[in-house]
């Protein structure tokens, strides 16, 4: 779950515009926005080392920007990312409420080996994250399920999944989110049947002297 308090710090951002964007990635950070309900929006830049050591060591969309002595809860809304040249272009944040619910998707990884795949199935993700409701303390960083017991056929679904105290979700309980598909059967080519034809006689007549 999401208990630890992942503090990252953040420097006002002072200039705006393409150019001073590039300046400041160059310069090793990123910029980012932080959305408030009833505020103006905030523009920060945060080191792009830390955010990348952040990135890779956790899952958690929850954090606390740091600016000076004032602390900033907000979840992680949305990463622009350059895949080509592979570096963060911007990262936009959600202030919240720490006394109330907020609404976020968490990432669905299974565990375990199911024992319909032991036995020639094929496991098969349907739903990748779900959607849950809880107070920002109580976000899980992911959500552990336990797959092994599925056999070919079965599927398990969002009402057997097991949430942590705190959270809940109001998504469709019958939504599948792992299934066991049966391995397809490989047919066997048809045995191509080719047509013996003989080979055509051509008869010259000899012309009459």
């Amino acid at each position: 779950m999401s208990k630890e308090n992942i503090k990252i710090a953040v420097q006002e951002r002072k200039d705006f515009g393409k150019n001073a964007s590039r300046r400041a990635r160059r310069a090793g950070m990123i910029p980012a926005a932080v959305y408030s309900k009833g505020k103006e929006t905030q523009a920060f830049l945060v080191n792009a080392d830390e955010w990348q050591a952040f990135s890779a060591n956790h899952a958690s969309h929850m954090v606390t920007l740091t600016h000076g002595s004032v602390e900033i809860p907000a979840l992680v809304k949305e990463v622009q990312f350059n895949y080509l040249k592979n570096y963060v272009l911007h990262i936009d944040f959600q202030e919240v409420n720490l006394n109330e619910d907020i609404v976020s998707s968490v990432a669905i990884h299974a565990h375990g080996e199911a024992v319909g795949a032991a036995h020639g199935g094929i496991l098969e993700q349907e739903l990748h994250e779900l959607e849950v409701i809880c107070h920002p303390a109580d976000l899980p960083e992911m959500l552990h399920v336990d797959v092994s017991k599925l056999e070919i056929g079965q599927s398990l679904h969002v009402s057997d999944i097991v949430l942590p105290a705190g959270v809940k979700c109001e998504m469709d309980p019958e939504t599948v989110v792992f299934h066991v598909a049966r391995p397809q059967l490989e047919e066997e080519p048809a045995a191509a049947t080719e047509e013996v034809t003989e080979p055509e006689v051509i008869k010259e007549k000899k012309a009459e002297e």
